[in-house]
């Protein structure tokens, strides 16, 4: 049995608490995580975000209830995951159950779902403001989806050009994990609950939203122009040669232990503004290389890819992966203490990269002064490169939530 709990008020009725538990019986932990953070908080948060380890997926209803029922959120959204993350701690593949409770003054928050039988209507963007509670005053979405019903890739894409918007929301969050096929994962948005779809709450007013994207890659080499490209996914020339014969280059100008990491992960990160004159870590939309024509010397990779777009070679270590989230919390240091954190990571960022649990973690909250912060392993996470909403893989998206300006 396990607890853990943080708690952080802020002057104006601002604050935030987070509790963990590994207790094996879902109602024991559920009881555990609910009291812990009225015991610090008290009750009636005005959003209160929670995941589970799939060791509580048959109580789960039960187990959103019981936080429900003790601490009277104002919104509730959850879901199941392979394994969890708290404060300080990592429970990967045990049972586990965490939640974050947030006080918003002023914050509108809307929360929204879909199914297979009333899905998002993708097709006509128009009618997406009024469904999800989209306005300009909107400062991010937070979504939990089923990775078997869900059109994730379709949805980041329209959700990121919506029409008659000044700037676009950033969508936060993940696929939901555990589950090997359809209607295993569960889904909690309030008092509604669901196998399949999404859930998710729309943040409006004065809040403020930033978001850590550690795709934990630096590239290596030199960026290179794309000068030849075959059905979307495929680059055939790079820079005016073969893409492959491009690569042997580069591999070829690295150390060894570079070159070997080359090998074993082929990663190209695609630029994300190309008005740039430099680019470095945070500039890249990182994917994977997912075949190697050896005849025809082309690449295929998991992105649609156009003649005149800007790549580089991306590598992928513990050190690597290190670094990357080190720099990027640099700059959030410079702003106030989060009243909440949320973080969405891959398992292959845990122990198996790492070598030890609780890296990513416990370093950000060590950074960021020990705030609240809940999260889970996903099997894809949703975050912002540039001005446009992703579906990521092997990577961290860290969510902080600080008090803003009154309109």
């Amino acid at each position: 049995m396990l607890s853990w709990t943080t708690s952080r008020p802020i002057p104006g009725g601002w604050g935030g608490a987070s509790a963990t538990s590994g207790h094996l019986d879902t109602a024991t932990a559920a009881m555990e995580v609910a009291d812990t953070i009225h015991d610090k908080f008290g009750s009636s948060p005005d959003l209160v975000v929670a995941f589970g380890s799939f060791h509580h997926a048959a109580a789960f209803t039960d187990a959103m209830n019981s936080l429900r029922r003790t601490l009277q959120p104002g919104c509730l959204i959850a879901t199941t995951a392979d394994s969890i993350l708290g404060d300080d701690v990592e429970l990967d593949g045990v049972s586990g159950l965490s939640a974050v409770a947030m006080r918003l003054p002023g914050v509108e928050i809307t929360p929204w779902r879909s199914t297979p039988s009333d899905p998002l209507p993708l097709s006509n963007p128009d009618a997406l403001p009024q469904r999800l509670g989209i306005r300009d005053q909107s400062k991010c979405m937070i979504m939990l989806a089923d990775p078997f019903t869900t059109p994730t890739h379709r949805t980041l894409d329209v959700l990121s050009d919506l029409p008659d918007l000044e700037q676009s929301i950033p969508m936060v969050g993940g696929l939901s994990s555990g589950g090997s096929r359809p209607g295993i994962n569960r889904l909690v948005i309030d008092d509604t609950f669901q196998t399949s779809g999404s859930v998710g709450v729309t943040l409006s007013g004065p809040l403020e939203c930033d978001t850590i994207v550690s795709q934990g890659c630096r590239p290596v080499g030199k960026p290179m122009l794309v000068t030849g490209v075959k059905d979307q996914h495929v680059i055939t020339e790079l820079g005016g040669l073969a893409a492959l014969e491009q690569l042997k280059r580069t591999a070829q100008s690295l150390p060894k232990h570079e070159r070997d990491l080359l090998q074993n992960g082929l990663l190209i990160g695609l630029v994300v503004d190309e008005r740039r004159d430099h680019f470095g870590r945070g500039d890249f939309l990182v994917r994977s290389v997912l075949g190697v024509n050896q005849a025809e010397g082309f690449l295929s990779i998991g992105a649609v890819i156009r003649p005149g777009q800007t790549i580089q070679f991306q590598i992928r270590d513990a050190q690597a992966a290190h670094d990357d989230l080190q720099l990027l919390l640099d700059g959030q240091q410079l702003s106030g203490d989060p009243l909440a954190g949320l973080l969405v990571t891959c398992n292959g960022r845990g122990k198996s990269l790492f070598g030890s649990e609780g890296h990513d973690i416990t370093m950000a909250r060590r950074r960021l002064n020990n705030m609240p912060t809940a999260g889970f392993f996903a099997a894809g996470e949703f975050g912002p490169i540039g001005n446009r909403s992703y579906l990521h893989g092997h990577t961290a998206v860290l969510t902080l939530l600080r008090p803003g300006q009154q309109a």
